[in-house]
């Protein structure tokens, strides 16, 4: 029988984020389901992580909506798995366990932001500069 570990959800995970990723629909259910999640209060104990998820989703709607590119295939069906594993309440430690469920959670996250750290960090000095070229008033002529 085969052991329900992180990396087998996980691993089921990746299979599922390409079609997730062809699908408008699915792909805007995960980011409004991740956000969602990310919100709560349980996930307030993962301080950083809640801000890194967040960064994630922002990524993906960007990339979705046309505007981002700058980030592979492969790096971009890691991040949608990541975030399917997120909002999964059935994973290798069920999210209704307090506490300990959302730990798993958390050492899935950390990987893909360890992982891909350098095209999240790309895509927020993106983000910073798109938000200062939209505050950016030009001069009368």
């Amino acid at each position: 029988m085969k052991q329900n570990t992180i990396g087998n959800y996980f691993n089921k995970m990746k299979e599922k984020a390409s079609a997730v990723l062809e699908s408008s629909t699915q792909t805007g259910e995960l980011v409004s389901e991740a956000e969602s999640k990310s919100s709560q209060p349980e996930s307030q104990g993962l301080n950083k992580l809640g801000s890194q998820v967040k960064a994630l989703v922002r990524l993906v709607k960007s990339y979705k909506k046309g505007d981002y590119r700058d980030v592979s295939k492969k790096s971009l069906v890691l991040m949608v798995a990541g975030l399917l594993y997120f909002v999964s309440p059935i994973d290798a430690v069920p999210d209704f366990l307090i506490g300990a469920g959302l730990l798993d959670d958390a050492t899935v996250l950390a990987f893909i932001f360890k992982t891909l750290s350098s095209e999240i960090d790309a895509f927020q000095t993106w983000e910073e500069e798109k938000e200062e070229e939209d505050t950016y008033v030009k001069p009368a002529p």
